[in-house]
């Protein structure tokens, strides 16, 4: 055990993970089509290696963990991610026979506990796991570019085969998966990307670098034409931009108001396009969609567990769906009402959490920006809530950061 800690083995492992993520997202399902593969995700190595990681963290660091400072916390987390496997389990054994969302979230949810609870530091060590981190993300999207010009949308690494899947030439727009399961969900990624960017620019190498990362990743985010995801790039510049004040001595100047006024018309030139593509009104439809799956979710309280993804509900402009178009009305439709308002308390209690603990515009902006997605599409599958998690963990500790220097 010691010979593992001396060599930095957690980071090892991380960095593994990082890799399984972002360039070789293996993981097994029944199906091996886009959606439900991604809807029935089963075991994932790099979920693996996190269990692994973390087992680590709390061999090495159990005699660190304050227990005074989660005391409440922790109590009111762990004790809605018990009643959340709880009624999982219940509701899995007698209607749903699906298990795995339940282990992936779980893991999910144990892992950014691990790190709040630790308060772990990825580049404290020898090894610089941000940075590394930040390159994973980097080589994967120019991956992602070049897919997309040899014609392809999407890819599966499923059930140990290599999958390619391309649009349709007949679709009606063109758009782009990668290695996730739906535009929205690739859109949400590289939000959050976009994001980890903004807080840890100084960890890039230069000014051109760090420039030239972030166009890789928005010119993937158009590739996306996710114009929810592209609002959402506008709050993380302002959040960005708005950290970088001291508003104790803070006095605007010409050059302020004339930055300004550049990202208004900026801003303003992205709503134009949006409005002329999406009915503003019903949020692109949603609405509809809401109240139909509504109906479906107070007739069927236990959950539809295994027909999710095969049966269709028919709203009332007569629009056929496979889901709900919604990730928190996703849970409460698969997977039963108390197990989906176990989730929302979890996921509200961690954005809670960590607006208060990093208190900076970024991360309002990043939350505002995620939740916005969130809630218009299924944009966050079980494999990917990890990273995400981690990276508001990593935007969290930069506030702190932030915080404490100008205290001192």
């Amino acid at each position: 055990m010691n010979w593992l800690k001396e060599h930095e083995m957690d980071s090892w492992i991380l960095r593994a993970a990082f890799v399984l993520m972002l360039l070789f997202p293996a993981f097994y399902s029944p199906h091996t089509d886009v959606y439900q593969s991604a809807y029935y995700a089963g075991f994932s190595w790099a979920y693996f290696l996190l269990v692994l990681y973390m087992l680590l963290q709390i061999a090495w660091n159990r005699s660190s963990l304050k227990l005074s400072a989660w005391k409440w916390t922790g109590l009111v987390y762990f004790g809605l991610l018990f009643l959340y496997n709880a009624f999982s389990l219940y509701f899995n054994h007698t209607y749903l026979h699906w298990y795995w969302e339940q282990v992936n979230n779980t893991v999910a949810f144990l892992f950014l506990a691990v790190l709040a609870g630790f308060q772990v530091s990825l580049d404290g060590g020898k090894h610089d796991n941000i940075r590394f981190l930040l390159r994973c993300i980097v080589i994967s999207n120019v991956a992602s570019i070049i897919y997309y010009f040899m014609g392809y949308t999407n890819l599966l690494i499923c059930n140990n085969r290599f999958i390619f899947f391309e649009l349709p030439s007949n679709f009606y727009e063109t758009r782009h998966y990668w290695i996730y399961s739906h535009k929205s969900e690739y859109a949400l990624m590289l939000t959050a990307f976009t994001a980890l960017f903004v807080a840890y620019r100084k960890k890039f190498k230069n000014l051109l670098t760090f420039l030239l990362s972030m166009a890789v990743v928005l010119f993937c985010l158009c590739l996306t034409h996710s114009w929810t995801g592209i609002a959402g790039v506008f709050l993380i510049i302002a959040g960005g931009a708005l950290d970088q004040i001291d508003w104790k001595s803070f006095r605007p100047r010409a050059w302020h108001f004339a930055a300004g006024a550049g990202f208004l018309a900026v801003a303003g030139a992205a709503a134009y396009e949006l409005l002329k593509e999406r009915d503003i009104l019903s949020l692109g439809g949603r609405t509809h969609i809401w109240k139909a799956v509504w109906q479906v979710i107070v007739e069927h309280p236990e959950g539809w567990g295994m027909r999710f993804g095969t049966s269709m509900i028919a709203t009332e402009t007569g629009l056929l769906v496979n889901n709900a178009h919604n990730v928190f009305l996703n849970q409460l439709l698969r997977f039963s009402i108390p197990v989906g308002i176990c989730f929302i308390l979890l996921f509200l209690g961690i954005v809670i959490y960590t607006l208060v603990k990093g208190r900076s515009f970024l991360l309002a902006g990043t939350w505002i920006a995620l939740l916005v997605l969130l809630d218009m599409d299924y944009s966050m599958m079980s494999l990917q809530m990890a990273l995400v998690f981690l990276i508001i963990y990593l935007l969290m500790q930069k506030g702190k950061e932030k915080r404490l220097k100008r205290a001192s």
